[in-house]
């Protein structure tokens, strides 16, 4: 078991994925400075509405991540950058004085990566478009895998809206099959729907 410090929020962010943080909470500052003092990381997992009481109300699953890159912005909050490294499943969680979370955690395994099938070639493309649309989002990436199905289907994860329990479900599998099946009748019912107004 390891113990690592939790950030809980209502997006998520996987191995290899990119997300921005703005820090304005002093527990949250604290775990930022203790981070870079001791080049370690951090997890993000979700808040969940269904887990119950602080300090366990988060997802049981998360994503242990690294700070790439901060600074001071202009509102007087911190900004800092992260990479997702692995994910870990939480078996207990404790609060801090000031509700700074902490999880003994065990790691889960990363999804091995795959070629997208002809099939699946669509959700490659669509999530280049949502990039094109979000620069913000999409500008993290120096590099982008949109032929490898595990990189496509993490980073489709990180941009759509879940519920706990769905989310914790598709990231403790083996690998992306039952996510690619997941986004696939998504946007298949999505295309459907959009017929049905015309």
């Amino acid at each position: 078991m390891t113990q690592i410090m939790l950030f809980p929020l209502r997006s998520v962010v996987l191995p290899e994925g990119k997300m921005r943080l703005r820090i304005f909470e002093p527990r949250y500052k604290r775990m930022v400075t203790e981070c870079l003092k001791n080049e370690s990381g951090f997890g993000v997992c979700l808040i969940s509405a269904s887990a119950g009481a602080v300090p366990s109300n988060v997802s049981t699953v998360g994503t242990f991540v690294s700070i790439v890159d901060f600074e001071s912005l202009d509102d007087g909050m911190l900004g800092v950058t992260v990479s997702g490294i692995r994910k870990f499943q939480i078996h207990h969680v404790e609060a801090d004085q000031d509700g700074l979370r902490k999880a003994e955690v065990s790691w889960v395994e990363s999804w091995p990566p795959t070629d997208l099938t002809d099939e699946n070639q669509f959700l490659g493309e669509r999530l280049q478009h949502v990039y094109e649309k979000f620069p913000q989002i999409g500008d993290l990436y120096l590099h982008r895998f949109f032929d490898d199905a595990t990189w496509v289907s993490q980073r489709w994860l990180e941009v759509l809206p879940l519920e706990c329990h769905h989310f914790e479900h598709l990231v403790t599998q083996q690998d992306c099959s039952a996510t690619l099946s997941f986004l696939g009748e998504a946007f298949r019912d999505d295309e459907l729907e959009n017929e049905t107004r015309h």
